[in-house]
């Protein structure tokens, strides 16, 4: 086979190969943002973050009514509590990706991408 041939298909498996990994990279991110509550099930975002930070600095703190992934609307007991788990799961995850991204940034072969 012509050399070029063999090295633009070789380009082609290694984007391919890089495109699957972040996708499932993405996904398991996502998966880590799940936090389930009294029955609700919440997506942390920063929104949800952002939101929970300003009903504490307003003074609420029990019995607070959020509505979860599923506009189902959950009555948040100690939102101390929630916001706390919360931004920590938050912060834990992003962590987790961030280093999971560079590791992949770096990887020029397959065979090394794979290993992820």
């Amino acid at each position: 086979m012509d050399e070029r041939i063999e090295k633009a298909f070789e380009v082609a498996n290694y984007m391919a190969t890089l495109s699957n990994q972040r996708r499932l990279m993405v996904e398991e991110f996502n998966q880590k943002l799940i936090y389930y509550i009294n029955g609700g099930t919440f997506k942390i975002t920063p929104d949800l973050l952002c939101l929970s930070k300003t009903w504490l600095d307003r003074g609420l703190s029990t019995d607070v009514v959020f509505i979860d992934a599923n506009d189902v609307p959950v009555i948040i007991n100690n939102l101390e509590k929630f916001y706390e788990e919360i931004s920590t799961q938050y912060l834990q995850a992003t962590e987790v990706y961030s280093a999971k991204f560079s590791e992949l940034r770096v990887k020029r072969k397959i065979s090394a991408i794979l290993e992820l």
